[in-house]
């Protein structure tokens, strides 16, 4: 290969022109067909289009004409491990690491392909050997599951800590995430006793049809709260699919105020405890309002209880027969202690939050695979799950805010860190990212490991700044519209318990 041959076939490989490298290279192999060269990088380039088949043979015939190629030897791995045959692939590795000890890219592939076989000793070691010479968050990451696997926590505590301080310059950037947050509306009128709301401008609903925003009541006391440019049409669908309305008031508004006095009215519902069925356009700042939020982050003892218990019939019978299973399980009694304990040191304002920011499962069907016994949701995020295993006791992940552990990293240095964080697991992953905004962190923890982590000040500080941050959230989804799956009884069990 010249170095005309070599320029040309770097200008079609910036410019991403796979199908000219291709053509390039196999009328050059029509001239000379013991130019191994030219047979790996085409076959290089069947790999970036996925043909790995043909990129296999031009590899062969490549390392046959030179055994000491070890680009062959490397990229014929490569297409074993994406045909997912990692025993050949595995060959081929290790033959290029032969041929070239530095070749540090094979120490990522045969880590991953060990890391599959579950050999993670062996895993760990290629990682590592890869790690020197490399800088990747992602396989640090496998490195810090791999070491709890096989009970190396200390080790996989330093790799956290490490993960941690390539972001302590996002300190300030974190900490505006995590603020206390402002009410969107400020002197929010008290509501009558009566709760007739003609003191805010609606009353009885006659034959309006006129632009305006309406309130639902229903049997049970919950409220809706809603707009339209057409009222009678508007109330139509609702009755069709509501069947407990009990009076609907109204309030016209000309058209482009309809939105800010929608808000507003959910907002003075909201203040007053009354119960509302809206779950968009909801703001946490109603029932925990800023003194509230900033006392939460700064006193672990604090939290504030409002409102009125959610009672709802239909979400209740919806799964009574599922709660009536789990209460005859081994653990049930130690499972409501633990989360009662979590609730209370974790869930600002868990009773008035209840249904509509908060929700718990109980032995939700689509995670009965994965072994899941009960997930609580805070703006569709699983910020605890529960988790049992035959013959193993139970499992709790549960996520929370980098920020404390950051903030104490930059204080106290990495061997502090690790000493604080040893005894609970942790891993660094990439879950939910337009929800968490990047801020996250996961704990996996066995029970006693959950009993220490709500002791534990640190913990218990990022548990509640994460958590208080989702509350925040909820209410402002624009892509998708939660459903809420909540086990009333068991929300009703573990709130009963909490003093």
């Amino acid at each position: 290969m010249t170095k005309e041959d070599k320029a040309t076939l770097t200008k079609y490989i910036e410019d991403k022109d796979y199908a000219s490298v291709i053509d390039y290279c196999s009328s050059k192999i029509e001239l000379d067909k013991s130019d191994y060269l030219f047979l790996g990088t085409r076959g290089w380039a069947y790999i970036e289009i996925e043909e790995y088949d043909k990129a296999i043979i031009d590899f062969t015939k490549s390392i046959e004409l030179n055994s000491e190629y070890v680009q062959g030897w490397f990229n014929r791995g490569r297409c074993y491990y994406y045909k997912s045959d990692d025993k050949l692939a595995l060959a081929d590795f290790k033959k290029s690491l032969f041929i070239e000890p530095k070749l540090s890219s094979s120490n990522y592939y045969i880590g991953h392909i060990y890391a599959c076989l579950e050999n993670y000793e062996k895993s760990i070691e290629h990682f590592s050997a890869y790690l020197l010479d490399n800088k990747d968050e992602e396989v640090l990451k496998l490195r810090v599951e791999l070491y709890h696997l096989t009970n190396q926590n200390e080790k996989a505590s330093r790799d956290i800590a490490e993960l941690l301080s390539t972001e302590i310059d996002k300190i300030e950037e974190i900490e505006s995430l995590n603020s206390a947050r402002v009410a969107e509306f400020s002197n929010i009128k008290s509501l009558d006793k009566t709760h007739e709301f003609s003191d805010i401008g609606f009353v009885n609903l006659q034959d309006e049809k006129c632009s305006g925003v309406y309130i639902l009541e229903f049997s049970n006391n919950e409220y809706y709260i809603g707009q339209a440019k057409k009222i009678n049409t508007r109330i139509k669908q609702h009755n069709k699919n509501y069947s407990d309305i009990r009076t609907i008031y109204f309030k016209p508004v000309e058209v482009d105020l309809l939105l800010s006095e929608e808000n507003k009215t959910i907002s003075t519902f909201e203040t007053n405890s009354l119960r509302i069925r809206n779950l968009k356009q909801i703001d946490f700042t109603n029932i925990f309002n800023e003194a509230c939020q900033q006392r939460w982050i700064n006193d672990l003892n604090y939290n504030k209880l409002s409102g009125q218990k959610f009672d709802n019939t239909i979400v209740r019978e919806s799964f009574k027969d599922r709660f009536l299973l789990f209460k005859e399980k081994p653990y049930y009694e130690e499972v409501i202690q633990l989360l009662s304990a979590y609730f209370k040191s974790t869930i600002p304002n868990f009773l008035a939050s209840e249904y509509n920011y908060w929700t718990i499962t109980c032995l939700p069907n689509h995670l009965k695979k994965a072994g899941c016994i009960s997930r609580v949701n805070i703006n569709a995020v699983p910020v605890l799950s529960i988790f049992e295993e035959e013959d193993k006791p139970l499992s709790f992940m549960i996520y929370a805010s980098k920020l404390p552990y950051l903030r104490y990293l930059k204080q106290n240095g990495v061997d502090s860190l690790v000493n604080q964080i040893t005894p609970f697991k942790f891993a660094l992953r990439d879950v939910f990212i337009e929800k968490t905004e990047g801020d996250v962190i996961a704990l996996l923890l066995n029970q006693a490991a959950f009993k220490d982590a709500l002791d534990n000040p640190l913990v218990l500080s990022s548990l509640r700044l994460f958590n208080l941050r989702m509350m925040n959230n909820v209410g402002k989804e624009t892509k998708y519209v939660r459903k809420p799956t909540h086990c009333l009884d068991l929300a009703d069990t573990i709130i009963n318990l909490i003093e």
